[in-house]
């Protein structure tokens, strides 16, 4: 099969390491790639096999599964090359000139391809001089372990590519096998200069643009622009919400350290007559739900993982959601979510976070890690309801503004303009 676009039409490659909900990465690359289908346009996906993909006609030219759950419990010599794969693929350069021989494409957006894919593809769209842009959904270019964080706390040592710090403090998973492979990827990328072939670096928030810039990171390359979003599941959720007496706070997202859970839980010690739903997963799941039962937290209960409507409607009727992330979050679309549906957020002064929680309007900011302080925010926000009334509608007014289709469109047409 070979796609020729027409003057009007493109033909638009969008990579990203899966081709299913895997959480914001996921709901940025759905939501971009409807934008481009109502747009006329014609979009070709290129991502990694998986039972759990959406159904496409590309799927025969994606790259094989890799699986690092299973690496361990393979032989030494299969573990070597699943590593070596996950920082050069060659696979992932032959597939994409297969593809490219059948389908000619006019422009290609990378999301997440690190460990997976490889910057590698990179050059080979280069070579057929196919303009780049590169949507970072995180900071694995400037921080092998892509968050900024080292044995939970933040940590910008790697400054200046100095990535071999990640390998002397372990901070890959506490691993010191773990942490070496993602030094050497980027040393790697580095060297071969992939990131070169880029023509436009989109940061989603301002905190992540002058992180970026301030690690020297193609500078003149990089652009700002909030993601979009499509408000019509929130309409939906809107509608479906069964109306519950019950009030109650909430918080969406991985149980794990960086995202705050248990400083949440330490807050909520002192707030007995505060219920509080948690819904998520993680590897901190057993440990929060043993703090739990140790401190007989009967306010707290632990809801699992939802479906994206069940976890709106659960959204929708609470008081408030809470996000006390820990680390450099590049901008959640929980907190989007929340406030589009009108309620007030209290989120960490953190990342891109306080460009949407914008303190005493759209809801509140306490320092991150500070229980005492979140506990009196909380405690503060339940009672002012009339404080928190007008934060709903200013929270509503500002996320949309902020976060929606047609600015995020118009944006990226700046980058391509026969888009």
């Amino acid at each position: 099969m070979y796609f020729e676009s027409n003057n009007s039409l493109m033909n638009i490659l969008v990579v990203n390491w899966a081709w299913y909900p895997t959480g914001g990465d996921w709901t940025y690359v759905e939501n971009v790639v409807n934008i481009y289908q109502q747009k006329g346009h014609h979009v070709i996906p290129f991502s990694m096999k998986d039972e759990r993909n959406f159904p496409t006609p590309y799927s025969d030219y994606f790259i094989e599964n890799i699986d690092y759950k299973k690496v361990n419990k393979r032989s030494i010599s299969a573990g070597v090359k699943v590593v070596m794969k996950s920082i050069y693929s060659f696979e992932a350069q032959e597939n994409l000139e297969r593809l490219l021989a059948d389908v000619k494409i006019d422009f290609a957006h990378i999301n997440v391809i690190h460990h997976y894919i490889t910057p590698t593809i990179l050059k080979i769209l280069k070579k057929r001089n196919i303009p780049i842009i590169w949507t970072l959904h995180e900071y694995t270019p400037i921080c092998p372990d892509s968050i900024f964080v080292s044995h939970g706390q933040i940590c910008e040592r790697c400054f200046g590519g100095a990535f071999y710090n990640c390998i002397t403090h372990s901070c890959k998973k506490g691993s010191y096998l773990a942490s070496t492979v993602a030094a050497l990827e980027n040393y790697v990328h580095k060297y071969l200069n992939y990131y070169a072939y880029v023509d436009h670096f989109v940061c989603p928030s301002v905190f992540q643009y002058e992180k970026y810039k301030q690690f020297n990171f193609f500078n003149d390359k990089l652009v700002q622009i909030y993601h979009g979003y499509d408000y019509a599941e929130i309409e939906k959720a809107k509608q479906l919400t069964v109306q519950n007496p019950e009030k109650y706070i909430v918080f969406v997202g991985r149980l794990e350290k960086i995202k705050g859970a248990h400083t949440l839980l330490k807050a909520m010690q002192s707030l007995p007559e505060v219920s509080l739903k948690i819904i998520g997963d993680g590897t901190q799941e057993d440990e929060l739900k043993a703090y739990k039962e140790t401190h007989q937290l009967t306010n707290v209960t632990f809801l699992g993982k939802k479906t994206k409507q069940e976890t709106l409607q659960v959204i929708n009727g609470a008081v408030f959601l809470i996000c006390p992330s820990e680390c450099y979050e590049v901008l959640g679309f929980t907190v989007v979510e929340a406030m589009a549906l009108g309620k007030p957020v209290i989120g960490a002064a953190i990342g891109g976070i306080p460009e949407m929680v914008i303190d005493n309007y759209t809801g509140l900011l306490f320092t991150p890690g500070n229980v005492e302080q979140l506990s009196e925010k909380i405690k503060w926000l339940i009672q002012n309801p009339d404080v928190a009334a007008k934060m709903s509608i200013n929270a509503q007014i500002h996320i949309n503004k902020l976060i929606n289709n047609e600015t995020h469109f118009k944006s990226l047409q700046t980058l391509i303009p026969e888009l």
